[in-house]
């Protein structure tokens, strides 16, 4: 009876809002740094979608450095169960007043990340993560950065599950903050 009433719990907090663009949305809670709890497993190691970000995404935070820390929008883990270990993700940062699109990975438990491009707030970007043999491959409306891949292990017993909007490393968010995601 318990396992009954978790999964449905589950399920229930998979649920998100969906806006007339069809467009789920995800909701950082202030005060938090996830959106909530969701486990869905892709089918393939490549995900195409479209992402929106508000006002929301505009922040300052408590700590100067921390300003430069990337939060995220959508990715998945590669290569094993714990995202920690292997995954990439989008990611953004409110840096100078621009909003700076950055990928974020993990690497044998060490992350890092790098600086896409600049983008505007209220407009809709089609985005693609796709995990090759030696790269991730991060397309944003149809220009290419390429981020070198190295795991280590058997490379044919991949399971791969989604990553969700986060904020922060250390902080957490300021106000609440809305991310709209849309699988194509």
């Amino acid at each position: 009876m318990k396992r009954i009433a978790l999964i449905i719990l589950l399920c229930m907090s998979c649920a998100k809002e969906v806006d007339d663009l069809g467009f789920r949305v995800y909701t950082i809670p202030e005060g938090e740094h996830s959106s909530g709890t969701f486990v869905n497993h892709p089918d393939n190691s490549r995900i195409v979608f479209k992402f929106l970000l508000d006002e929301s995404a505009i922040y300052e935070s408590i700590i100067p450095e921390n300003q430069h820390d990337v939060n995220k929008i959508y990715g998945f883990s590669d290569f094993g169960k714990i995202h920690q270990k292997y995954s990439i993700r989008l990611g953004w940062r409110y840096i100078n007043g621009e909003v700076e699109l950055c990928w974020l990975r993990h690497e044998d438990g060490k992350h890092s990340s790098g600086r896409i491009r600049n983008i505007e707030i209220n407009e809709v970007y089609s985005a693609i993560l796709n995990i090759t043999t030696f790269y991730y491959e991060i397309v944003i409306d149809n220009d290419t950065t390429l981020v070198r891949r190295r795991p280590k292990g058997n490379w044919g017993l991949v399971r791969r599950y989604y990553l969700y909007p986060y904020f922060g490393g250390n902080e957490f968010a300021p106000h609440d903050i809305e991310i709209r995601i849309k699988d194509d």
